[in-house]
């Protein structure tokens, strides 16, 4: 295997708690075969940091209105490789999350058990071709896997990629979940309870890092 992984941000014992399953080893052993496919000389792979300005933000729905919450507290990295394959992790901790209201994020505190799982962490693989002209925007879907809650559930992220030239790109992409899925307790808003959906959606700003 000639090219070398980015080096990720170690994950916290407790996300490790369940396996990936299955579909986490069928997509880890799919990024190792890309990892061998990709040409050792000439093309290089690209390593793109996730840079000040990335946002990971959740919205979920109550009865009487929205919620969203931002972190501005988001770490990662993204590979792009020669063939156009990618691979992309990005993580924040769950209190860096502000929704605005002191209250009720120290609510989703306890419901998520953040003191117990720190970190929300996604990781996705895929195909994203830069453009034969820049400026440029690319559309694809990653298939990956959201750890939240000490669970691992397989994810996929429609991806939107707007690249200003050929090593800094801006990324958003949104990933639709269900807290009940990932064993958290629906916190509630003036006794009543918000919806098991929420959206979580990356908007990442990209550069390459120096060599």
């Amino acid at each position: 295997m000639h090219p070398t992984h980015p080096q990720a941000p170690p994950p916290h014992p407790a996300l490790s708690r369940r396996g990936p399953g299955r579909a986490g080893r069928l997509l880890l052993a799919g990024l190792a075969l890309s990892l061998a496919a990709a040409p050792a000389a000439g093309d290089a792979p690209l390593d793109l940091a996730v840079r000040p300005g990335s946002t990971l933000s959740y919205r979920l729905i109550h009865k009487l209105h929205e919620v969203t919450g931002v972190s501005r507290a988001v770490e990662g990295k993204a590979r792009l490789l020669p063939g156009g394959a990618v691979q992309v992790m990005v993580r924040s901790r769950v209190d860096a999350f502000d929704s605005g209201n002191g209250n009720r994020d120290a609510h989703m505190l306890e419901v998520t058990e953040a003191a117990r799982f720190p970190f929300v962490t996604l990781k996705a693989v895929g195909a994203v071709a830069p453009p034969a002209t820049f400026p440029g925007r690319v559309e694809a879907t990653l298939q990956g896997e959201l750890s939240f809650h000490g669970v691992t559930r397989p994810v996929e992220v429609p991806v939107t990629v707007t690249f200003a030239s050929a090593r800094e790109a801006s990324a958003t992409g949104k990933v639709p979940i269900s807290l009940g899925a990932f064993g958290v307790e629906r916190p509630s808003l003036l006794f009543v309870k918000v919806d098991d959906a929420v959206v979580v959606t990356a908007s990442l700003e990209l550069a390459a890092e120096a060599p």
